[in-house]
């Protein structure tokens, strides 16, 4: 599980995801279904590899990793 403090316009959200595809699927309704002209990349990767208290900026976004709880080599959940 990783837990996401996701950044616009000074207020914070904190969400927390289990699997990798529940966190493109929150992608891309945050940003790109709200706006289909964008045609950015698939961030899901990137975010999902960052290291704790380090963050990307995704259009106008800047989604900052808060924790990652791990078993071994698996997520637990």
């Amino acid at each position: 599980m990783i837990r996401l403090n996701i950044i616009k316009d000074s207020k914070v959200f904190v969400k927390s995801f289990t699997e990798k595809n529940q966190l493109q699927d929150y992608l891309f309704e945050l940003t790109v279904a709200q706006n289909p002209i964008v045609r950015s990349g698939n961030p899901t990767n990137d975010i999902w590899n960052l290291n704790v208290g380090t963050s990307y900026k995704f259009l106008g976004y800047t989604i900052a990793m808060a924790g990652k709880v791990r078993a071994g080599k698996h997520f637990v959940i």
